[in-house]
């Protein structure tokens, strides 16, 4: 169940991601800023990926000791 979470949660971030490049590269006309600005949202969603699969993979291994939860468990009401 934690994989199907971790996938759910990822491809919100992807869409969420692809969104971002896409109205960058309608609102922002300067190559210069469309880069910095592509550059940040890469950067930001590399993170995001990472924080994720280090909390599933620290799951998976039964180790608990994060603070902060990227990925709501509990049951599915």
């Amino acid at each position: 169940m934690i994989t199907l979470k971790f996938l759910g949660t990822w491809l919100k971030i992807t869409g969420v991601a692809v969104l971002a490049a896409i109205f960058t590269g309608i609102l922002v006309h300067s190559p210069g800023w469309r880069t910095v600005v592509t550059i940040v949202i890469a950067l930001v969603y590399f993170g995001l990926t990472a924080a994720l699969w280090r909390e599933w993979a620290a799951f998976r291994r039964g180790d608990g000791g994060y603070s902060y939860q990227y990925i709501r468990y509990g049951r599915d009401e």
